[in-house]
């Protein structure tokens, strides 16, 4: 059982351009004051190099000891939580918890269901579209280790594992999911321009999908829209969403959970 010691500072596995790990950043830069009786949240990147290169995400610790799925964004304290905790949402809500402004209570139920909604829409396929090699050349580097005699039952089985998932990726990505995907993202922008509508008006200030406070809804749809907008799928956004997130863009906000300034990955 992890002590609770809250002054320990978190890690955060990152990759620079990983829209998930971008989305909880972003939340961490929104966060607001701490609960009362606790401290500010300390946390700290740790880049994960997953190109076809370095493919950190798929080495012998991080499947085994960090994440099996092999990928990020993975919450981790050793101190605070009993294991490293994954996917992004749960992430979020964590340091919703942590930061109640991020989850108020009048909006707590509008946002978590716009969450899940919002990530329901492939991010890979808007991002890679559908003729993307990327997902088969991970998954035969991964039968390559598998044979390897040199190393782990464990790890063997963590990439099989992982392989699976992949493939599954690999074997799914038709025009007619592209085109759920695209009818998904519009639907989606759609319900924030309506939530937006009924903001009060904040003359010369940048206001967030509420009001004038940011809450997980905004950490995670700005970085959606920055996707979106860098893979210039204007037919995608409507102009209020554009106008709205290149302000942010021009924030310090964005340039701390940004680091690159695009959430693209210069390979692809």
């Amino acid at each position: 059982m992890a002590s609770q010691d809250l002054s320990a500072p978190f890690t955060l596995y990152s990759y620079t351009y990983s829209i998930c790990a971008l989305m909880v950043q972003m939340a961490y830069e929104m966060r607001g004051s701490p609960r009362e009786g606790r401290p500010d949240l300390k946390l700290e990147r740790k880049m994960v190099d997953i190109g076809l290169e370095s493919r950190e995400q798929l080495s012998e610790f991080y499947l085994l000891k960090v994440n099996p799925k092999g990928v990020v964004p993975v919450l981790a304290n050793e101190k605070v939580l009993d294991k490293p905790m994954p996917e992004s949402i749960d992430i979020s809500y964590y340091l919703a918890d942590w930061y109640p402004s991020l989850l108020p209570v009048q909006h707590k139920e509008a946002i978590r269901e716009l969450l899940e909604e919002l990530h329901k829409i492939s991010f890979k396929l808007l991002t890679f579209g559908t003729q993307t090699k990327y997902p088969s050349i991970a998954v035969d580097w991964m039968r390559e280790q598998i044979q390897r005699p040199d190393i782990s039952d464990e790890y063997k089985k963590a990439l099989e594992y992982k392989a699976g998932l992949t493939k599954g990726w690999a074997d799914n990505h038709s025009e007619a999911d592209l085109a759920e995907a695209e009818t998904r993202a519009r639907a989606f922008c759609a319900k924030i321009i309506a939530l937006m509508e009924k903001r009060p008006e904040e003359k010369d200030k940048i206001t967030y999908i509420f009001g004038p406070e940011p809450t997980l809804l905004d950490a995670h749809v700005v970085v959606f829209l920055g996707r979106v907008y860098e893979k210039k799928r204007f037919d995608l956004l409507p102009p209020v969403l554009v106008q709205w997130h290149e302000q942010l863009r021009k924030t310090g906000m964005w340039e701390r959970a940004v680091p690159a300034g695009t959430t693209l990955p210069p390979m692809w």
